[in-house]
Parts: structure tokens; C-alpha cells; sequence
């Protein structure tokens, strides 16, 4: 329970009301309702500690953090289902392989398939796709979903603008929204978030989805 205390410590620091937590509680399960707080009290009920660089990336909540064997590994936790992965495991709880994931692009349409790299619980890799135009892949690394599919290079069709930006994030809670620019096909910000933390955005320039959030 000491990654808890220190978790309750630094939300109080930070003004965020911490969790009420039974001194015998059942591990939570279900969506991660409760944003940051909920996502680390996620890994410590796992037994992982020392848990640094959270962030939320196209409904995953991602951060690097130490087993109690003393391993570093990357964790994936899935905000709608609580499912949690992580790296380091074998077998069937070992990440998909290169050769794995270029499989199952391949029976996807996609082509071309190169600079294949797993970073933070993630596969990412180029390729070309079904329309033939050339794209950024960002895969799960246990599933094989792509979760994210970005053009390369050129306008993005339909891209809102920074006003438009700047109102759907209003809209979700966020405040102080500043340095915004457009950067690599996604739009970018600094702003505070509904639980009053400093954050750095990462928006997708059609949809105004936060794809990841991360704080600053």
C-alpha cells in the first residue's frame, strides 16, 4: 500500500481529491472512470510501483513503472474495459513479435510495411494502405488493433480549426489552453485539465478527440 500513500500524498498536493479506499477492497475492474488517480490506483492494486510518465493516448492509459521483481515495463490499461497489459511477461502475455504484427497488417491491406518499433506499449510503423496512400500506424502491442491511423504528409481533410480547437476542448473542461499549434498532422496545446493538472494535448485535427494527454 505504499504507492497508495504516495499517490494520496501528491494528489493532496496537487488538489485532487483522492480516492476513498477500504482497507481490504477488491481490486477495481471495469472502465477507468476516474481519470489519472483511478488509473494508478489500477497499477498498484497490480502490484506495480514507482509509476512515472502516465498519459492517455487513444483510449489507453500508458506510464512506466518498476515489478516487484525490480523490472521496468511499459503498461497498457485499456480506459473502457480496465484490461491491463504489460511488457516483460511471456507467452501468451508477451507482446505481439515484428513478424506478428506485420502478419496481421498485411491481412488488413496494408503494404509496404517498414520501421517497425515498439515504444510505450505500442507498435508504430509506416506503410501504405488499402488506398494506397501513405500512412503512420499506431498498433496495440498485445491485440493487434491499429488504433490510430494518421496520412502522411499534405493537408488534413476536414481539419478544424484552432477556434474550433480551442471550443471542444473548452467544452470537455479544459482551461488555459495555450500554445496551440498545428504539428505532424495533430494539433497540439498546453492546458490545465477538469482535475486542475497542467497538461500537455494532443488533439486529432478532425474529430477534436484528445488522442493523448500527458502531464506537463
Amino acid at each position: 500500500m505504499h504507492a497508495i500513500k504516495s499517490l494520496v500524498l501528491a494528489l493532496a498536493l496537487a488538489g485532487v481529491a483522492a480516492p476513498v479506499l477500504a482497507q481490504d477492497a477488491e481490486p477495481a475492474q471495469g472502465p477507468v472512470s476516474g481519470g489519472a488517480p483511478d488509473a494508478l490506483l489500477r497499477f498498484d492494486e497490480a502490484g506495480y510501483f514507482a509509476v512515472y510518465e502516465l498519459g492517455l493516448a487513444h483510449g489507453y492509459w500508458t506510464a512506466e513503472a518498476t515489478r516487484a521483481d525490480g523490472v521496468r515495463v511499459d503498461l497498457v490499461l485499456d480506459a473502457a474495459t480496465g484490461t491491463l497489459w504489460a511488457t516483460g511477461g511471456s507467452g501468451a502475455d508477451a507482446p505481439l513479435t515484428a513478424a506478428a504484427v506485420r502478419e496481421r497488417l498485411s491481412a488488413a491491406g496494408y503494404r509496404d510495411i517498414r520501421d517497425l518499433e515498439l515504444d510505450d506499449g505500442f507498435w508504430e510503423a509506416e506503410a501504405r494502405n488499402a488506398a494506397g496512400r501513405r500512412v503512420e500506424l499506431i498498433v496495440h502491442a498485445w491485440t493487434g488493433e491499429v488504433v490510430h491511423e494518421r496520412v502522411e504528409g499534405g493537408p488534413v481533410a476536414g481539419a478544424l480549426t484552432a477556434t474550433q480547437i480551442v471550443e471542444r476542448l473548452t467544452a470537455a473542461g479544459y482551461r488555459n489552453i495555450r500554445d496551440l499549434e498545428f504539428d505532424d498532422g495533430v494539433w497540439e496545446a498546453d492546458a490545465i485539465n477538469p482535475a486542475g493538472v497542467r497538461v500537455e494535448l494532443w488533439i486529432d485535427p478532425v474529430s477534436g478527440e484528445v488522442l493523448r494527454e500527458e502531464r506537463d
